[in-house]
């Protein structure tokens, strides 16, 4: 089919290795379409809930994942402009949405979201079983992977571990793992292990946050941004979006049932509280911490065509190191979208939303060399 005319572009002045820094300008919003909801039964026992949209026979494929503690509904403003020649399958990541927690002892790295992400590609049929291993002609296609924020980051492992199966890596506010100093690992494994020592133990349950309504529980999610770094906020539609994947009825106790968002809102009318059913765990300190000298290692092994989307108020980018993570990238690789507004939520808040759709439609929509 024709490719949509692209978005109008304003350059900036190059940076080391992009192969170009622009604007967006958004063109006129696609008409919305109905995803159909997904449960992908993983090889490890784990089932992962997705959203999907276009047909599953559909000549391109895309695998989004969205960021800590959201869910598939990040990518309900993006999806939609992709269905026409895309199967676009979004995941709820373990812990997150609807999807299965993982069991106990078990903790929530990247590395583990990473992991999920390749059997949902296996379950899909859209890798092969032993990815890295001999390829044959019944070898499906390389897929577009798409990451927000910590789903950049996974996206990022993926496709610097199995390059062969990435035709084109998109990335919103996510631009490789978060590194801490290694004099820090110590302390922070400390905090870790006593935290999972506690909870397994039964001695740090946390303590339930009740809310009347989705918009209460949208409004919570939202003030949250505030305490992240830098000047971030969080717009109530895109607080809402996710919020309406994410919360449960508080009849059903402390299990991961889920129930559909219409549901939900029925159950609002009757006073039912609601709660985030989130795995409490994904709020642990982690045991794994990555040092830059590593995260730079990933990106130097992406070897596909690279989409990095940041907002004029999203996650903050500190020097040198955001410098050198664009220069780790492979020469011609890298392209920069940086939106003179908006916040780490970009592709969901409805003043750039559609900026980002067309970035992202026109950059997956070009022919591989």
């Amino acid at each position: 089919s024709p490719s949509r005319p692209p978005p109008a572009l304003a350059q900036l002045p190059m940076r080391p290795g992009v192969v170009r820094a622009l604007f967006c300008t958004a063109t006129a919003r696609p008409r919305m379409t109905a995803p159909e909801e997904l449960s992908i039964a993983c090889a490890s026992g784990v089932t992962i809930a997705a959203r999907a949209w276009g047909e599953p026979t559909a000549p391109r494929r895309a695998l989004a994942l969205h960021g800590w503690m959201d869910n598939a509904a990040s990518w309900d403003r993006l999806a939609p402009a992709l269905a026409k020649d895309w199967r676009v399958v979004a995941l709820d990541l373990p812990g997150h949405g609807r999807s299965d927690s993982l069991g106990p002892g078990r903790e929530y790295t990247q590395v583990d979201h990473a992991f999920a992400a390749m059997e949902a590609l296996a379950a899909l049929g859209w890798s092969p079983k032993d990815p890295g291993g001999p390829s044959d002609e019944d070898s499906p296609p390389p897929v577009d992977l798409l990451g927000h924020s910590m789903g950049g980051g996974v996206a990022c492992l993926v496709a610097a571990s199995f390059p062969e199966l990435v035709r084109r890596l998109v990335l919103v506010e996510g631009f490789g793992p978060l590194s801490r100093e290694p004099s820090r690992f110590v302390t922070q494994m400390r905090d870790a292990l006593r935290k999972r020592l506690a909870y397994e133990n039964g001695l740090a349950q946390p303590r339930e946050r009740l809310y009347g309504s989705l918009d209460e529980a949208a409004g919570a999610r939202a003030a949250g941004a505030k305490r992240w770094p830098g000047r971030q906020f969080m717009s109530h539609e895109a607080a809402r979006a996710i919020a309406s994947r994410a919360v449960v009825a508080q009849k059903e106790g402390p299990t991961r049932a889920r129930k559909s968002a219409v549901k939900v809102a029925a159950e609002q009318a009757a006073t039912e509280s609601l709660r985030f059913g989130h795995d409490r765990r994904l709020a642990h300190p982690s045991t794994h911490s990555w040092h830059e000298e590593q995260v730079l290692a990933v990106l130097s092994a992406i070897a596909c065509p690279t989409l990095l989307i940041q907002a004029a108020h999203g996650w903050p980018r500190p020097e040198p190191g955001y410098s050198q993570r664009i220069q780790a990238m492979r020469p011609g690789l890298l392209e920069l979208c940086e939106l003179d507004r908006g916040s780490h939520y970009a592709h969901l808040d409805d003043d750039t939303a559609g900026e980002v759709r067309d970035a992202v439609v026109e950059f997956l929509e070009r022919a591989d060399a």
